[in-house]
């Protein structure tokens, strides 16, 4: 009987790519900041699927928020370019097959927090459930 293998984190993997994207520029978090910052990104698994043994197929919501709509457009497409330049890459010892199926920009205000803009991309990181093999430089 095979054994499939246990998916790696896939809220865990998007948060390192967008937080390197970012760096000091935009707080990166899974929960709503208690104090908020000028700019944050959240980001949440929304569901997915495991199309085979080897693949895990995470839908991730990118919440971008911030003062205007420009800046939180921009936000939303530095997200884009980072999980796409990702893909075919080793992040925190996951690796990052795929980011497609992709929806938004799209304009949705938060309800609670009128003063800010909110901007939601989504879209399927498909990620590799098995270790990926390191080569020794030089071998």
């Amino acid at each position: 009987m095979y054994a499939w293998p246990t998916p790696k984190p896939a809220l865990k993997t998007a948060i390192a790519i967008v937080t390197d994207a970012f760096g000091v520029y935009a707080l990166v978090s899974a929960n709503m900041p208690r104090q908020l910052p000028v700019r944050f990104v959240r980001v949440d698994r929304i569901g997915g699927s495991r199309p085979n043994p080897i693949t895990d197929s995470s839908r991730i919501l990118i919440e971008g928020f911030g003062p205007d709509q420009a800046t939180v457009e921009s936000m939303c497409s530095t997200v884009d370019e980072a999980m796409h330049n990702a893909i075919g890459t080793i992040v925190d010892g996951v690796f990052v097959r795929d980011w497609g199926n992709i929806n938004g920009p799209l304009r949705r205000p938060h309800p609670d927090l009128l003063s800010m803009v909110r901007m939601q991309v989504d879209g399927d990181l498909l990620l590799s459930t098995s270790t990926p093999a390191v080569v020794p430089p030089g071998s």
